[in-house]
């Protein structure tokens, strides 16, 4: 439909966070995981701390919902939104279970209590939490467009080279069961921003906060790695401050 308001800037959004999807840190966790170079702590590093993020966006969409007012939008728009809610959900139970099943853990209480599914606000992981949260604040089709036209093709996109690189059948399940939904995000994220960004500040808006969005998500990309592979978390960055006389 060439009449749509917001069809170049979804396309816009999307070709610019696939370039970036090739090269985030979860790259150097693929070429270990292609070369051995990983031992058995590392997947569960791994999955306890996506669980730990996947949990938060329950969070996360609290805050967004609570922006939704009736006749605002049409059903259909929150009809996909709930179904996202839904689908994050089952992401989360995903690792859950893995965790579960691959006996690194015995309990859910046995997850939650382990340091490496702990939620911890000096973190990364809960800067890019408190980040996407602070979104509930802006028009839906803002915040739809920031995540999943931002870190969810991020995601795709390692996502689909991880599990290419895995050997293991049930953990290389893990997230291939994970590519339908997310691809379903991403194209729920076009409709919405093809539909109903319609004025020029509307747009400058959409690309600035998909921008934080990735930002801030890389941050945690990389906060991961390191932790994947034993090593130390790189620094954020310091805040700017101004100062005046």
């Amino acid at each position: 439909m060439p009449d749509l308001p917001g069809k170049d800037l979804a396309r816009e959004l999307i070709d610019k966070s696939r370039d970036e999807s090739r090269a985030t840190p979860i790259e150097e966790v693929i070429q270990a995981v292609r070369q051995g170079g990983t031992d058995g702590d590392a997947a569960f590093r791994l999955i306890g701390r996506l669980w730990t993020l996947e949990r938060m966006f329950y969070y996360i969409y609290g805050g967004w919902g609570q922006g939704l007012e009736m006749n605002d939008f049409p059903p259909s728009v929150k009809y996909l939104f709930s179904k996202q809610i839904g689908d994050e959900s089952t992401h989360e139970m995903v690792y859950l279970d893995a965790l579960l099943n691959r006996g690194l853990v015995a309990t859910q209480k046995d997850a939650f209590r382990h340091p490496y599914g702990a939620f911890v606000l000096d973190s990364a992981l809960a800067y890019y939490v408190f980040s996407l949260r602070n979104l509930a604040t802006y028009p839906h089709p803002i915040r739809i467009a920031a995540l999943n036209l931002g870190p969810k093709i991020i995601e795709l996109g390692w996502m689909e080279g991880l599990a290419e690189a895995i050997g293991d059948p049930g953990l290389k399940g893990v997230f291939e069961s994970q590519f339908v939904e997310n691809r379903s995000h991403i194209n729920m994220g076009r409709r919405i921003v093809e539909e109903f960004v319609r004025k020029p500040v509307e747009a400058e808006l959409c690309r600035w906060a998909c921008t934080v969005a990735k930002r801030d998500y890389g941050r945690f990309l990389g906060e991961l790695s390191a932790f994947v592979l034993g090593r130390e978390a790189p620094a954020p960055p310091a805040p700017r401050r101004q100062v005046t006389d």
